[in-house]
């Protein structure tokens, strides 16, 4: 589906841009996104370049490992699963979409 608008607001209104932001922990966001982007294009797109979705789906499941991100949930109040999804849409989004944005 996507990060639509109202998806990034919930997000920063529990603090996961700063997740994301942390400069200890934004390489490793970036890479997992570049990880889960070709994992798609390999298994799920036949080669060719893969949707957003596509890669937030193939990103999820590192995500639902990630001890950061549970910290995270636990210390924001944001355990449900919606605020990993959107999450592993606002990674794709950073990470993959936007600097294309700023070319």
């Amino acid at each position: 589906m996507g990060l639509s608008e109202s998806k990034k607001k919930d997000l920063e209104a529990k603090d996961f841009h700063k997740l994301y932001e942390d400069r200890k922990l934004k390489p490793r966001w970036v890479a997992i996104a570049g990880k889960a982007r070709d994992y798609a294009k390999e298994n799920i797109t036949g080669g060719e370049e893969p949707r957003p979705d596509d890669i937030a789906e193939a990103l999820l499941p590192i995500l639902n490992a990630d001890n950061d991100l549970r910290k995270h949930q636990k210390d924001n109040r944001a355990m449900a699963k919606k605020y990993k999804v959107a999450f592993a849409d606002y990674i794709v989004d950073q990470a993959l979409i936007d600097p294309t944005r700023r070319k």
